[in-house]
């Protein structure tokens, strides 16, 4: 019985050494906002995105879909008028590729008084009011961490 514990310890070590750090992102508000001149005001919270340290694509979770995942990445080639494309994904069934990938929308950083903010449009939701900031809703990223892993 202590071989067993021994060795369920030793495996366990194992393990805590071979494991990384748990990797740093930021949490960013998305809200159905209402226009009030040259500023925004939210109105409430209908999601938010996260984007680990040192990558450009973010994910985004919305509270009217709770099981699907969003994807959230500049635009670079030039085919939508936006500067960042909503995506989905699917598994593809070319043994080539991973995924399969669906544009749903775009967004538009906004300018003047409205910068700090992006204007996200998606293709179905007929609604062009909701809002993703720019600012993280936490300076502190071991909080934003805590919050994701939750």
């Amino acid at each position: 019985m202590t071989e067993l514990k021994t060795l369920a310890e030793s495996n366990a070590l194992k393990l805590a050494q071979n494991m990384q750090p748990a990797r740093k992102g930021y949490r960013f508000d998305i809200f159905k906002g209402v226009e009030e001149g040259e500023r925004i005001r939210k109105i409430r919270s209908v999601g938010f995105a996260y984007l680990p340290e040192g990558a450009k694509t973010y994910t985004v979770y919305l509270k009217t879909f709770l099981k699907d995942l969003f994807c959230l990445l500049p635009e670079e080639k030039g085919l939508t008028d936006g500067d960042y494309v909503i995506l989905t994904r699917e598994p593809s069934r070319n043994p080539g590729r991973k995924y399969r990938w669906h544009n749903v929308g775009t967004c538009k950083i906004l300018s003047g008084e409205k910068s700090g903010y992006m204007q996200m449009n998606w293709d179905l939701l007929c609604s062009d009011d909701i809002y993703m900031s720019l600012h993280p809703m936490s300076r502190d990223p071991e909080v934003v961490e805590a919050s994701v892993a939750a």
